[in-house]
């Protein structure tokens, strides 16, 4: 038995193993990444959204609402504020609010935990957990707060 040839032939079938092996674990991790950042592309919805057709199919997540929310300094702003069914098709759902920017400072949320307080002027941005169409995610929208 020669040892020099079976080494030789040991590092040519690794070789031919790895490589290919190499080479679609670097396809599966540029394949996932492409995933997750198209995920991550957010959808902007506004009333030229709602004007432009009578049917609204469902929206893929996350959701930016892109219309201007404004309430005073001392005002609650909730459920009522926004005309949801006219975004989204009849089933779907909205759940409890997350301040994301302006927490403590311009907005909290409210003791109903439904709702977001004015505290000063300035934008607050806030996401609801939603569901639309079988679907789960977020909708994101901006409220802006001007003195009484």
């Amino acid at each position: 038995m020669n040892l020099k040839n079976d080494h030789t032939f040991n590092l040519r079938l690794n070789k031919k193993i790895l490589t290919p092996l190499f080479l679609l674990c670097l396809s599966a991790f540029m394949i996932s990444c492409g995933k997750d950042v198209k995920s991550e592309e957010v959808t902007v919805i506004d009333s030229a959204y709602l004007t432009s057709t009578s049917t609204h199919p469902p929206v893929p997540y996350p959701i930016q609402i892109g219309d201007e929310f404004k309430i005073k300094v001392g005002e609650l702003f909730g459920y009522e504020n926004v005309d949801w069914a006219s975004h989204f098709p009849s089933d779907f759902g909205i759940s409890t609010p997350e301040i994301i920017e302006g927490e403590g400072t311009i907005c909290v949320l409210s003791d109903d935990s439904f709702s977001v307080l004015a505290e000063s002027p300035g934008s607050c941005s806030v996401k609801y957990p939603s569901n639309n169409g079988g679907s789960e995610g977020f909708v994101f929208l901006t409220i802006t707060v001007v003195d009484s």
